[in-house]
């Protein structure tokens, strides 16, 4: 076995610092994704579907909950290292087994979302689905197979017991099983949105683009996750400790992600520069990845004519799940109190079937 050209020792404190930078970035997306979900949700409960966004809420908890418990271990592990002369290179102390646990949990709780997303998305089909969830299964399967293998390694006299074989076969697969899970969830979830589009003629558009953010939002977000699996795995088959860098970031990628889609839909940050008067805002049922993305600022222009589309994704009772309301009204000075005014959304009454949904 070809030893590291990064020890331990290294990939430890530096894996520290940018977990501790992305954990900084997912707070600072948690805080907001929370007012964003709650601030929907109590939106809803004045309307007919109060529950709507509970899934989402519940899922960016554990994660958060999931990424503290990792980043205070990862602490915990460096400071026995540095300051008390601890080996941390075993893989089997009650430490390492914990944090790994977490990141486990953490990544078969994102795919498990990704997959939830996909089932909304595409109105419960089970041939697209289904497979999805075998990909899950296997990826739990995997991740229990390679904690049990960490525990197995007590007794083991290498002194690289992360790159052993019988934990190689497992760790392997189950970063292999969730690149492949999250990847084609990302791209089922964006090309329904694409088909979407092409059914109504090209003429449906979010955020004033044909195919528009949403489908930006979803393939970026899912990039940025795959391609650090990428290159986390390839670090790891050639027996590199720098593979504890993005083992430890990847934690905090998954809540990052997770949420800054949250953010950014819901916020209205995919518009792209100078379209003032199209829609700017989209609300945050399933995310960028099964959301309703619907109305939201305008500028106040005297006379000025406003197309506003509204795109339900959901399983509803139509075949599809797809309802599309486009409509355009012109507004006066007189309209407007103020600067910025909310849009009033001209919903589909096929949008009523989206309590069916709720928790």
């Amino acid at each position: 076995m070809a030893p590291s050209a990064v020890d331990i020792a290294t990939s430890t404190l530096v894996a520290l610092f940018v977990e501790s930078v992305l954990y900084g970035m997912f707070v600072l997306l948690f805080a907001l994704a929370m007012s964003v979900l709650l601030g929907k949700r109590r939106a809803n409960k004045r309307g007919r579907s109060g529950g709507r966004t509970m899934p989402m809420i519940v899922a960016s908890v554990v994660m958060f909950i999931l990424s503290t418990i990792h980043i205070a271990i990862d602490l915990k592990r460096a400071m026995q290292g540095f300051l008390y002369g601890v080996n941390i290179a075993p893989v089997s102390t009650a430490s390492y087994l914990l944090k790994s646990t977490a990141y486990a949990m953490q990544t078969i709780v994102g795919d498990a979302f990704m997959i939830y997303r996909v089932y909304l998305v595409w109105d419960g089909d089970k041939r697209v689905y289904l497979p999805l969830v075998l990909l899950l299964c296997g990826g739990i399967t995997a991740g229990a197979g390679a904690l049990q293998a960490f525990a197995a390694t007590k007794h083991a006299t290498t002194g690289n017991p992360i790159f052993l074989i019988n934990l190689h076969n497992w760790i392997v697969s189950f970063f292999s099983i969730t690149l492949v899970t999250n990847a084609t969830s990302t791209l089922l979830i964006a090309a329904r949105i694409w088909l979407i589009d092409r059914s109504t003629g090209n003429t449906a558009k979010v955020f004033g683009r044909r195919l528009g953010p949403a489908i930006l939002i979803i393939v970026e977000s899912g990039a940025i996750y795959s391609v650090a699996l990428v290159i986390l795995l390839a670090l790891y088959v050639n027996n590199s400790y720098a593979q504890y860098i993005l083992l430890d970031a990847e934690v905090q990628i998954v809540g990052v992600v997770f949420t800054m889609i949250i953010v950014r839909v819901g916020m209205g940050l995919g518009a792209a520069p100078g379209e003032t008067t199209r829609n700017t805002n989209a609300s945050t049922h399933g995310s960028a990845s099964g959301a309703r993305l619907g109305g939201g600022f305008r500028s106040a222009t005297s006379g000025q004519r406003i197309q506003t589309t509204t795109l339900e994704l959901s399983p509803t009772q139509i075949r599809g799940g797809v309802s599309v309301t486009t409509t355009q009204e012109v507004k006066t000075d007189a309209d407007y109190t103020s600067g910025w005014v909310i849009d009033k959304q001209d919903h589909a009454a096929d949008g009523a079937n989206w309590a069916r949904g709720d928790v």
